[in-house]
């Protein structure tokens, strides 16, 4: 089994890979399971990230939300590994991190109760929905107070049958990871 360090470089290597084509292709596919799904077609709430870099853009995830008056929610990281998801509107005022990510400094704070569905982020998924994040535990501590639908969107580089790292027993189980269909 390969470590979850060896892994994340390994994938990022990949997607970082992909012809601009490919991404296209592959996100496109992506947002279309997504739409098409119940739980984004019931969803009032829903909770994503700001991506960046290598990541599956989000925006046109977040626009279409808006579109459809559903509500968007995006993280800012807080101390000792917590997370508080901000409403994401036209008049949130977005910051820079250390790490390099945009997030929210104002905006009303939703409740874990409150989400119908969070779009999980991370760097490998596994069909049998287990998920490698990018180390730092954010994910791990919030998913556990939230009875949302949580979703992976995996590019092909993201993709496992298995998990290839080790499963810790706090990891939380995803409801469903979506799986780019083109190569």
């Amino acid at each position: 089994m390969t470590t979850k360090a060896a892994l994340r470089q390994q994938t990022i290597q990949a997607l970082n890979g992909m012809t601009a084509d490919e991404r296209l292709r592959a996100a496109a596919d992506l947002y279309q399971q997504l739409w098409d799904t119940q739980a984004w077609k019931s969803a009032v709430t829903i909770a994503t990230t700001i991506s960046g870099g290598f990541e599956l853009p989000t925006k046109p995830i977040i626009d279409r939300a808006h579109a459809e008056g559903k509500t968007v929610a995006v993280p800012e990281t807080l101390p000792k590994r917590q997370m508080a998801f901000h409403v994401l509107d036209d008049r949130t005022h977005l910051e820079r991190t250390k790490f390099g990510l945009l997030e929210p400094t104002d905006g009303r704070v939703i409740a874990p109760e409150e989400f119908d569905l969070i779009l999980v982020p991370g760097l490998m998924f596994a069909a049998t929905r287990e998920r490698l994040g990018f180390g730092g535990g954010y994910y791990d501590r919030y998913l556990p107070k939230t009875t949302a639908t949580k979703v992976a969107l995996a590019m092909p580089a993201q993709q496992a049958a298995q998990p290839l790292w080790p499963v810790e027993s706090f990891d939380v189980l995803l409801d469903a990871v979506l799986a780019a269909r083109v190569k």
